[in-house]
């Protein structure tokens, strides 16, 4: 394994950010909500936190259904159940929820949420009628499904067959075995229960993350004996919160309950981290300022006594955030290590980075401070404005509270390391769900790596059958292992996301029925290929591929792409079949090609589609411009609007124009995209 890697550079904070300042209080909480403007207004009584704290009995309940809820949906589309999880908005109180479903997504939460012995639904809850709704309750716990009339609810119970289980009625008494299923289901998110809470309450900073594949996935898994929140609706799976991924204002995020034992110690922390990690590192016990010490050789900086107060100082403003339960949010989810980790965009969603809490109080200073602080970290301080040696240490001192929350924030069941001759540290662990290891490595340089070793995965044959989760720089070996504990968590469940290098197949294909249709087909796609975008490629492929062969003899040949759809494919990104499989032979409308893009969960649009069957079609070698004439010509003779209905997507005019628009001189398709496709 290569030992160096592009040097950790800290993240740049960027200043610190006023956005809870800039965005009115009244927009934040519509935006965690999906409140009217009316209701979030009349509903907001504390500016400082936007959203409500439930009672421990509410957040208990509410967790319960919402794990449930997650467990029936699934991976889906927003925009076929009225929101995520069919909720179009919802109003949070401190002891209930007032949510708001479409109306179309009754009956799908009545057999969620409908107990069963064999495990599934949620044990105890019962429904009444009230005059805002129907109310669901559990002890302590009380949610109202708004706006649900008795006799539309009545008429939902009605439709269940009768061999299904059923809602109900607050008048029934618990029967026998009903609290020991309660108490099971209350047991098993008991770690959980306040992250599932919050995360229900702020459903709606779910949206932006759709709007790539149009996916709310979220699921539950156990790491080291905890229970995790994992988020994949990018398609790429992150344990991180809501509130920190997409890096919200801190008046969005929850107020919890400081996990037991209490309140972490962040000198302690640091301290036996480094004293785990790199013992020949660890300062004396009775050394001045230790802690302090041992947080700059954790966050890479030099021991001297200038960065030493500046540590000390962030010692002192961590251990207050570390008490406080307005941040407690900061143990969850495998501590705040995973918000030093170094992602290609930023953060995991690509926003700013997520500012620690305690950000403002650590980098309240004298100006002269700030500057002093930033001339010893700043790589060229006499060329530098006062100003910018004081956003340096600002800098600074935020890196070095990232640093000390993270090393305090690690889980309690963390890793056995086991360490090699040369320094460098190493887990291995097998997989949970399959035949299989996850293996960590921390070198002695701070690089560190996450990876999974597996046989029996056809796709990964040419990788050694490696899947290399995460390899980034930390600052140092004991941060490097903090990053890779975190990565762990993410790595054990990433297999089922995973896609090979060459030809982006999913290293494990998803189930498929034996009859998808193209609908069926966008619906469960991470990716579509979408005209707009086709149309672009064609613009660029048409001069590169002069002759190709048709469907019948093969997409995909051991020299590579061969017929128009492979090629297009290629560019794309999208994942084409293997010589020698059934949908290497077929054109693209066929169930063959669908069931192989629905495996991959990857699809074309309706009129892609159209385009590409009737251009492969044509047997042997031909033109580009016969193929583009042949697809041409069957969308000029389908009828475009009943073709979208095909379409789960939006279909807007502009791109039935676009369609309808297009050439048959292919020497014309750059001139006719530019003046078409890009016009506003």
């Amino acid at each position: 394994m290569t030992h160096t890697l592009t040097p950790y550079t800290p993240r740049q904070q960027r200043g610190l950010r006023t956005t809870d300042k800039a965005v009115p209080p009244v927009a934040l909480r519509q935006m965690a909500t999906g409140e009217p403007e009316e209701t979030a207004r009349a509903e907001l009584t504390d500016v400082a936190h936007l959203i409500p704290t439930p009672t421990p009995e509410q957040a208990r309940g509410e967790a319960r259904i919402f794990h449930t809820l997650i467990a029936a949906y699934g991976r889906h589309r927003p925009t076929l159940t009225g929101g995520p999880f069919g909720i179009r908005s919802l109003t949070p109180r401190c002891d209930e929820l007032v949510v708001r479903i479409a109306p179309s997504q009754l009956d799908q939460w009545i057999d969620a949420l409908a107990f069963r012995e064999e495990g599934t639904g949620v044990a105890g809850l019962r429904w009444a009628a009230r005059l805002d709704g129907i109310a669901l309750t559990l002890p302590g716990m009380t949610m109202i499904l708004a706006d649900i009339s008795e006799t539309d609810w009545c008429a939902a119970l009605r439709r269940r067959s009768a061999d299904q289980s059923s809602l109900m009625p607050h008048w029934i008494p618990q029967f026998r075995r009903e609290p020991e299923y309660i108490t099971a289901q209350d047991t098993e998110l008991a770690d959980l229960a306040d992250h599932l809470s919050a995360t229900l309450r702020r459903i709606r900073l779910l949206d932006p993350l759709t709007r790539i594949s149009g996916h709310v996935h979220l699921f539950t898994t156990h790491h080291h004996s905890a229970l995790h929140l994992i988020e994949a609706c990018e398609a790429t799976p992150t344990v991180l919160p809501l509130w920190t991924s997409r890096s919200v204002p801190p008046a969005l995020w929850p107020t919890v309950p400081i996990p037991a034992p209490g309140p972490a110690d962040p000198r302690t922390a640091v301290l036996d981290l480094l004293t785990e990690a790199e013992p020949g590192h660890a300062p004396s016990r009775t050394a001045d300022r230790p802690a302090a010490g041992a947080l700059c050789h954790i966050a890479g900086l030099r021991t001297d006594p200038v960065l030493v107060e500046a540590a000390e100082h962030v010692l002192d403003v961590a251990t207050r955030i570390l008490a406080d339960p307005d941040h407690a949010s900061v143990y969850a989810a495998g501590g705040w290590a995973g918000n030093c980790r170094t992602y290609p965009e930023g953060t995991v969603h690509g926003s700013d980075p997520c500012l620690p809490p305690g950000a403002e109080a650590v980098t309240d200073l004298a100006e002269t401070d700030l500057q002093r602080l930033g001339r010893h970290v700043s790589s060229q301080p006499s060329d530098t404005s006062l100003a910018h040696l004081a956003s340096t240490g600002q800098e600074e001192l935020v890196h070095l509270l990232d640093w000390a929350l993270a090393a305090a924030t690690r889980p309690t069941n963390s890793l056995n390391w086991t360490r090699d001759t040369d320094g460098t540290l190493q887990h291995t662990q097998p997989l949970a769900d399959r035949e299989g290891t996850l293996t960590l490595t921390a070198t002695t340089t701070g690089v560190y790596r996450v990876s999974l070793h597996t046989r029996g995965l056809s796709d990964l044959a040419d990788e050694d059958d490696t899947v290399e989760w995460e390899r980034e720089a930390a600052p140092s070996q004991s941060a490097a292992v903090l990053l890779a504990e975190h990565a762990a968590i993410e790595a054990a469940v990433c297999l089922p996301f995973q896609r090979e290098h060459h030809k982006q197949r999913l290293l494990l294909p998803a189930a498929v029925s034996d009859e998808p249709t193209i609908r069926s087909v966008i619906t469960g796609a991470d990716y579509v290929l979408g005209f707009f975008t086709f149309a672009s490629i064609l613009c660029h492929i048409h001069e590169r591929a002069d002759f190709a062969p048709g469907a019948a003899d093969g997409h995909w040949r051991t020299d590579g792409p061969a017929t128009l759809t492979a090629l297009i494919s290629d560019w794309a990104g999208l994942p084409s079949p293997h010589p020698g499989e059934a949908a290497n032979t077929t054109t693209v409308d066929s169930p063959a090609y669908l069931r192989h893009l629905a495996a991959h969960r990857a699809a074309l649009d309706p009129f892609v589609t159209r385009y590409l069957a009737a251009s492969d079609s044509l047997a042997g070698m031909r033109t580009f411009e016969e193929r583009h004439l042949a697809g041409l010509a069957a969308l000029r003779t389908t009828d475009l609007s009943a073709l979208a209905l095909t379409e789960v997507r939006p279909v807007g005019e502009r791109l039935l124009h676009l369609i309808r628009s297009m050439p048959q001189d292919p020497a014309q398709l750059t001139a006719w995209y530019d003046s078409t496709a890009t016009r506003p």
